[in-house]
C-alpha cells in the first residue's frame, strides 16, 4: 500500500459556488494583482475569490476557461507562482476550469533514508512469518521456542523447512508489490521512502501487517496517481501467480494444519482466476480448495499474497484502488469509496468475513475521499482508461467474499 500526503493547505472538499466574503483584505492586495498577471495567456478569469484555509496561507481561486492544454497550462503556472510563493492546482469546479493558488511553497526535501531500520524491520518480519508460516502449517510457535530451549533440532528444523517458504513466498509478494509503487514514484519525480516491513507477532496471524512506502510530496496529475496505484498490484501479481502454479506442484511437506483446525478453517476459497489457472495447469487436481490449505506453504502464500491484492484494490480512499478508480473517476470516486464501505461494514455484520469491518476502519481512518492532484484536469490518455478498465475486471477475478470456510 501506498500512502501519499494530501497537498498542503486543501482541504479534499468542493469549493463552494459562491463567493466568500471579504475577510478585512486591503482594498488592493497586492498578491492577488501578481496573481492576475501570472494568469495572462494562460487562463480567460470569469470570477475569482479568496480566503484561507486552516492554519495554512491565503488561498485564491480563479474560475473560467483555460486557453493552454491543462499539462502546459500548470507547467507555465509552477514557474510563474514560485517567485510568487505560491503554487497552483488545477481543477474543474461546477463546470468550469478552476487555478488555485496556494501561499507558500512547502519545499521538497529529499527522503531521508535509514537503511538499517528497513532491513531491521525486514528481518524482524521474517522471524515472525516464518514462526506464523510453521504454526499455520503444523508446528506451533509455542512448540518451537520449547525446542530451542531444549535443543531439539529436529523441530526447529521442521519449522525452517514448512515456514520459510511461507514467509519468503509472502514477503517476496508483499516486497515487489511495494517496489511497483517506489519505482513508478521515483520514474514521476516523487519523493518516496523505501517500503517499511510490519512484523505482527501474534498467534494465529500472517506474522506480518503487510508494507507501506510513504510518498512524501504531491503528486503531480492523474497519470502519475494511476501509475503509481497501479504498479503495486500488477507487479505482485506477477510474483504471486507463477509462485502459487509452483507451490500447487510440490509434495505436501507439512503435517496438520492446527492453527487452521483451532480456528474451525476447513478449506480456503479460491478466487475465479486462481481456479482458472490451477484447471489450466493442472486438469488432473481435485479438491484446490483444500489442496490449497494442506498442501506445500508455497501455495498457501501466493494465495494469501493474491488476497492482500484483491484487498489492497478495493476503491477506497487511499487503497490502491482508490488512487486508480480516482484517476479513472475524479470526484466521482467519492460515491464510489462510500458506496464500498457500506458494503464492507454489511458483509463484516452479517458475518462473510469478521475482516471486512477491519479492512473498513483502515479505510475510514485513512480517508476514503481521495484527495485530489495538482493538475486534475491532464486526461490519462486512452490507454491508461484500458488499462483501468482491465484492472477492474481483474479485481472481479482475484475477489471473494468469504475467504475462509469452515464446514
Amino acid at each position: 500500500m501506498s500512502l501519499p500526503e494530501s497537498p498542503a493547505g486543501l482541504t479534499n472538499a468542493p469549493f463552494p459556488a459562491d463567493p466568500a466574503p471579504p475577510d478585512d483584505l486591503p482594498p488592493v492586495d497586492p498578491r492577488l494583482l501578481a496573481l492576475r498577471a501570472a494568469l495572462a495567456g494562460i487562463m480567460t478569469v470569469a470570477g475569482e475569490y479568496h480566503g484561507r484555509q486552516p492554519n495554512q496561507g491565503r488561498l485564491y481561486i480563479f474560475r473560467g476557461k483555460l486557453t493552454q492544454p491543462p499539462q502546459r497550462a500548470f507547467t507555465l503556472l509552477k514557474e510563474r507562482f514560485h517567485p510568487l510563493d505560491f503554487r497552483p492546482m488545477l481543477l474543474n469546479e461546477h463546470g468550469e476550469d478552476a487555478v488555485v493558488a496556494i501561499e507558500g511553497l512547502n519545499a521538497e526535501r529529499p527522503v531521508r533514508t535509514r537503511p538499517w531500520l528497513h532491513l531491521a524491520l525486514l528481518l524482524l518480519t521474517v522471524i515472525t512469518t516464518t514462526a506464523m508460516g510453521a504454526a499455520l502449517t503444523g508446528i506451533p510457535s509455542g512448540d518451537i521456542l520449547r525446542a530451542i530451549q531444549t535443543q531439539r533440532w529436529h523441530i526447529v528444523w521442521s519449522a525452517l523447512r514448512d515456514g520459510l517458504p511461507f514467509s519468503l513466498t509472502l514477503l517476496g509478494i508483499l516486497g515487489v508489490h511495494e517496489m511497483g509503487h517506489y519505482i513508478a514514484a521515483r520514474r514521476h519525480g516523487i519523493q518516496v521512502t523505501l517500503p517499511f516491513f510490519i512484523p505482527l507477532p501474534l498467534p494465529n496471524s500472517l506474522g506480518t501487517m503487510g508494507a507501506v512506502i510513504f510518498i512524501k510530496s504531491p503528486l503531480h496529475n492523474r497519470r502519475a496517481l494511476f501509475d503509481v496505484g497501479l504498479a503495486g498490484p500488477l507487479a505482485g501479481l506477477l510474483v504471486a501467480l507463477p509462485l502459487y502454479l509452483i507451490g500447487l506442484g510440490r509434495p505436501q511437506t507439512v503435517g496438520l494444519p492446527l492453527s487452521w483446525i483451532e480456528m474451525g478453517i476447513t478449506r480456503v476459497s479460491n478466487p475465479p482466476l486462481l481456479s482458472a489457472l490451477a484447471g489450466w495447469v493442472y486438469p488432473e487436481m481435485t479438491n484446490l480448495d483444500r489442496v490449497v490449505l494442506y498442501g506445500h506453504p508455497m501455495a498457501l502464500a501466493a494465495w494469501f499474497g493474491v488476497l492482500l491484492t484483491g484487498l489492497n484494490l478495493l476503491p477506497l480512499g487511499q487503497f490502491d484502488g482508490g488512487h486508480v478508480a480516482y484517476a479513472l473517476l475524479g470526484r466521482r470516486a467519492w460515491p464510489l469509496a462510500y458506496a464500498t464501505f457500506a458494503l464492507l461494514i454489511v458483509m463484516g455484520v452479517m458475518g462473510a468475513w469478521i475482516a471486512w469491518l477491519i479492512w473498513a476502519l483502515i479505510g475510514f481512518f485513512t480517508g476514503l475521499r481521495h484527495p485530489p492532484p495538482q493538475d486534475d484536469l491532464t486526461p490519462l490518455g486512452w490507454w491508461r482508461v484500458a488499462l483501468g478498465v482491465l484492472t477492474a475486471i481483474l479485481f472481479a477475478l482475484i475477489i471473494v467474499p468469504v475467504p475462509f470456510y469452515t464446514g
